[in-house]
């Protein structure tokens, strides 16, 4: 008896031990930043007093420090080990429009390996000072939260020696950081990304919202991530990054100008799962400046190299119970010099209104893909047809989705794929044909429907081994 009654306190203390995880960020006395001189009244530069605040509650072992209601002006914050920094309902910290008053990340370590763009537009750089500006930083610290209902506005600083002469400070950056928490907060019109990190292991988003800014999320090199119950309305993609290891993102809402997840770097262990992304974008692509372009592009796209030589594996990837509606292209996989792709499974997700783009898996200039399942999906699509689409010459893509010689799926270099419960249809009408599949070592269709299913001349083969359509 007293054998089982001890199993069941082990089973319950590890069932729970998220949460007591969660809860104990930062617990303990609170430090209330009006009385180190804040004022909320929108006009205030605040930056000393809330810093002021938090060196006080860190030098006392840890607590809280509290963002009162109010407006809080302010510059860069630093954030310490055993710090929350709570907002409540009514609060906002707000970024000052002076540029000046933000300071940069320094790198601790080497982390060249998340560099990106080799010089290109997308370049930017982990020991690049202006670019690694911040509204919050967080940098080598652990056990740190932010949380509570209130606002942090990144108020759109404008920065003309900013990337495009124009992005501001990020309004969030942890580095080189673990044990972290993000809950229940509102993030609005971030000057650059409203989060941004480098290296961080064990961090929960929960409970988020994004509005404006560029990316939503981005985070290169992290391990042990969840972002949960999250909705995103972002001018830029609404989840990036790479050199992901055991990420999960789940029970999203995600709606963007850009892409929904954009992975510019390798990923092992990446479940993404009851998300719903939906067009167009509520807010416009921040980049396009005046032609406030808000269509958009791809719901997921894993695309290590995107950006830039990212080597490494995509592995043990597992897309479910997904739901999308509205954009060029539902789901594109992508791998570029130094990549290959290994047990990839995507299962029970249904599109509609796709425009532009066809489902695509494709390798170039990297190794293949290999154990490939796709299964009960279903993608409606906006039939083409424009006869120029018949003289369309497949290369390695931009960085984002394009148009390809297929309406409906279109395969590169993949040594095993299964397709089974498979639906795709269009409206209107299209000239090109349902597939594409391109050096194929073999492909299994089962219950696959289409348009056309009956006619050979529905799916192209280009040095494709063994074909099973049942």
């Amino acid at each position: 008896m007293k054998k089982n009654i001890l199993q069941i306190i082990l089973l319950m203390t590890f069932l729970f031990l998220p949460l007591f995880v969660e809860a104990s960020v930062g617990e303990g006395t609170f430090y209330d930043i009006r009385k180190y001189g804040a004022k909320g009244d929108g006009k205030t530069l605040n930056t000393n007093a809330i810093n002021s605040a938090i060196e006080d509650c860190f030098r006392n072992g840890g607590g809280k420090v509290l963002i009162p209601k109010g407006i809080y002006l302010t510059g860069t914050i630093y954030l310490k080990d055993n710090i929350t920094l709570y907002l409540h309902k009514e609060a906002v910290l707000k970024g000052t429009p002076d540029v000046s008053q933000y300071k940069s990340y320094i790198p601790l370590g080497n982390l060249t390996m998340f560099d990106s763009g080799e010089g290109g537009e997308n370049a930017n750089s982990s020991v690049d000072p202006h670019w690694n500006r911040a509204l919050i930083l967080g940098v080598g610290v652990s056990n740190v939260a932010i949380e509570g209902e209130g606002i942090i506005d990144g108020n759109h600083v404008f920065d003309p020696e900013g990337e495009e002469k124009m992005r501001g400070p990020h309004a969030v950056i942890f580095a080189e950081s673990r044990n972290l928490l993000m809950r229940g907060i509102t993030m609005n019109c971030a000057s650059n990304y409203a989060f941004m990190a480098y290296k961080i292991e064990d961090m929960v988003f929960h409970e988020l919202e994004f509005n404006e800014g560029w990316d939503g999320i981005h985070i290169r090199g992290g391990k042990n991530i969840t972002i949960r119950n999250c909705r995103f309305f972002t001018g830029d993609d609404a989840i990036a990054g790479g050199y992901w290891e055991n990420m999960v993102i789940n029970d999203c809402y995600i709606n963007s100008s850009c892409n929904g997840i954009r992975m510019i770097m390798p990923a092992t262990g990446l479940t993404i799962s009851n998300c719903v992304f939906a067009g167009p974008g509520k807010y416009a692509h921040r980049t396009s400046k005046e032609k406030k372009r808000n269509n958009m592009l791809s719901a997921i796209i894993l695309q290590p190299g995107g950006w830039g030589k990212a080597p490494g594996k995509i592995k043990d990837i597992h897309i479910h119970d997904i739901s999308i509606d509205t954009m060029n292209n539902p789901l594109m996989i992508v791998l570029n010099e130094g990549n290959t792709g290994n047990n990839i499974l995507v299962e029970r997700m249904k599109a509609t209104h796709i425009n532009q783009a066809a489902v695509s898996i494709e390798s170039w200039k990297g190794g293949t893909f290999s154990d490939v399942t796709f299964r009960d999906i279903s993608v409606n699509y906006i039939g083409d047809a424009n006869p120029e689409l018949k003289n369309i010459q497949v290369c390695q893509p931009p960085a984002d989705s394009r148009p390809l010689p297929c309406w409906g799926w279109y395969a590169r270099n993949v040594e095993n794929m299964l397709l089974e419960n498979v639906k795709l249809n269009f409206q209107g009408e299209d000239i090109r044909p349902a597939f594409w599949l391109n050096n194929i070592g073999k492909a299994e269709l089962i219950n696959v429907n289409y348009p056309g299913c009956e006619s050979k001349s529905s799916i192209v083969l280009e040095h494709t081994g063994t074909v099973i359509n049942k």
